[in-house]
C-alpha cells in the first residue's frame, strides 16, 4: 500500500511538473523574485536582475504570435518567464536562467512586453499600462542590451545596460510546454 502511494505520488507531481513554469537556476546577478510591481522605479535594485515564473500553467496561444526569432502559431502551449531589471544609477547587469524546459521564443520589445502582458501576466504583479514605458524592453545597438539562448536551449544569458534615471529593461522568455517538448535535467 505504501509503495502505491509513493508511486501515485511521484506520478502527480511528475505531472504537475511538466504543467507548471519552472526557473530552475539563476546566476551571475539573476535571482529568482516574485515582485508586486514591475513598472518602472517600482522594484529596482543595482545588484539583481529579477527573473519569475509568470502564469503557472501552460497557455495556449490564441493567435499567431510574433516573437524575437519568428512567429509561434495559434495553438502552441507555452510557459511564460519574466525578467527585469530597474537600476537607480546607471550601469550594466548580466544574468542567466535555466528552466525545465527548452526555449521556444523570446519577446524583447517593448510592443511585444505591451502586448503580451495581460495574456502571460503572473496574477499579483502589477505591469505597466500598455504604451506607458516605450522603452521597457531592450534596445541592442543604442546600448550594450544583447540576449543568447545557452545551455542546448534551455538557458538565457542577458546583458542589461540601464542608463541613469531612464528606464527599465525586460524580457519575457516562452518555453515549450506539453508532450513534444524536450525537458532538461
Amino acid at each position: 500500500m505504501i509503495r502505491r502511494w509513493k508511486l501515485a505520488l511521484t506520478t502527480i507531481s511528475l505531472a504537475a511538473g511538466t504543467a507548471s513554469a519552472a526557473i530552475v537556476a539563476t546566476g551571475l546577478d539573476a535571482v529568482q523574485f516574485v515582485p508586486a510591481d514591475v513598472r518602472l522605479n517600482q522594484t529596482e535594485s543595482d545588484v539583481r536582475i529579477i527573473a519569475f515564473n509568470e502564469r503557472q500553467q501552460c497557455v495556449t496561444l490564441p493567435s499567431d504570435l510574433q516573437v524575437d526569432n519568428g512567429v509561434l502559431p495559434k495553438g502552441t502551449k507555452v510557459k511564460s518567464h519574466f525578467n527585469h531589471a530597474d537600476a537607480v544609477n546607471a550601469l550594466l547587469l548580466e544574468g542567466r536562467v535555466r528552466y525545465d524546459t527548452q526555449i521556444v521564443g523570446v519577446i524583447s520589445t517593448s510592443a511585444g512586453l505591451d502586448a503580451t502582458d495581460a495574456l502571460f501576466g503572473r496574477p499579483g504583479v502589477v505591469y505597466p499600462a500598455p504604451g506607458a514605458e516605450p522603452f521597457r524592453g531592450l534596445e541592442p545597438g543604442v546600448q550594450a542590451d544583447q540576449y543568447q539562448i545557452i545551455f542546448g536551449g534551455f538557458g538565457i544569458q542577458y546583458r542589461l545596460e540601464i542608463p541613469l534615471d531612464s528606464f527599465s529593461d525586460q524580457i519575457r522568455v516562452l518555453n515549450c510546454c506539453g508532450d513534444n517538448c524536450a525537458v532538461g535535467d
